[in-house]
């Protein structure tokens, strides 16, 4: 018979505490390495950083209507650096060209070749008779979660503030045209067009959660091809669909977070109160070179503000939109 002595039942306790505490530490080990690996929990602040589902990239996709800067833009940079996001599978665009038709019951108000119609007054067209075909356009499963759209820099040559109601189907560069294609002016409450009712975008957008518009506002003109006079109302309109619209947006559907604005214009041009060539290209952007598509520089900088610097815009939208 062995007989253990009361320091020798000690011993054994201790030593059993011991396996105890090591084997909690090994599967609290193992749960936090688990957790990691899944890009469970992020930095800052007490809540775990949320996180796109594993989804996300296999059926989110982006498309950007644009023309030649949009074109210029993608090519030197942007299309890399959309790639590159985790939550976007495919980037589609439509450019020149591009050709589809209406949705169910709406008329073909773009005779068949969206792509070729980005000025101002197009948008509304666009989402009012083309939104189900652009969701889909050039994917190959999925939809455009994502739409970005540009108007071109001709748009920046406003040439009066305008008289209200604004006409948003009118070709004329005025701020209150502008301005009607995104909200009703006061006294209005519906738009009728060549036999078709339509809605103002803000009206659209809220009616489509599911999706995130970014407008991305038209470049400046250069030296040889704008004034800053009219690059001047050009920088009060963005400044308005930046600033009020979009705060009376967010203020009229809290917590949709669908709806951004990159002000593109205000990255290139000269602020307001420039010396010389206010509201107009910057000179390292191109300004002084008689064309008023932004330059390579411009495009890269361009980049790495809105899509790929570390605090880059596109992120924080995302982030909005998807928590």
């Amino acid at each position: 018979m062995v007989i253990f002595s009361e320091r020798d039942n000690m011993k054994n306790k201790i030593f059993l505490f011991l396996i105890a505490v090591i084997l909690i530490c090994f599967a609290a080990c193992q749960t936090l390495s688990s957790v990691s690996d899944s890009g469970g929990t992020g930095g800052g602040g007490d809540e775990p950083t949320p996180q796109p589902t594993p989804t996300t990239s296999t059926t989110d996709d982006i498309v950007f209507i644009h023309h030649s800067c949009g074109e210029n833009w993608l090519n030197n940079s942007l299309r890399t650096a959309l790639t590159a996001k985790d939550y976007i599978d495919e980037v589609n665009e439509s450019n020149y060209g591009t050709c589809f038709g209406p949705d169910s019951g709406r008329p073909d108000s773009l005779s068949g070749s969206p792509g070729d119609n980005t000025d101002m007054n197009h948008w509304i067209l666009w989402f009012n008779d083309y939104l189900g075909g652009l969701k889909q356009l050039e994917t190959s499963d999925g939809e455009n979660r994502i739409i970005l759209f540009k108007s071109c820099f001709p748009n920046s040559g406003v040439s009066s503030l305008g008289t209200s109601p604004g006409d948003p189907f009118s070709d004329t560069k005025t701020v209150e045209n502008y301005k009607a294609v995104f909200t009703y002016p006061a006294g209005v409450s519906i738009y009728n067009h060549e036999g078709a009712v339509y809605k103002p975008l803000e009206v659209i957008f809220a009616e489509n959660p599911e999706t995130l518009f970014i407008f991305v506002t038209a470049p400046p003109l250069c030296f040889d091809e704008g004034s800053s006079v009219d690059g001047g109302r050009a920088r009060v309109f963005n400044e308005w669909v930046e600033g009020e619209w979009l705060t009376d947006y967010n203020t009229a559907h809290p917590g949709l977070d669908n709806v951004a604005v990159f002000n593109w214009f205000d990255f290139l041009a000269y602020a307001a109160d420039a010396a010389s060539h206010a509201n107009l290209l910057k000179v390292e952007y191109g300004g002084d070179s008689g064309d008023s598509h932004p330059n390579g520089t411009a495009n890269g900088e361009s980049t790495v503000y809105f899509v790929s610097g570390a605090t880059n815009r596109l992120d924080a939208i995302w982030n909005g939109f998807l928590n």
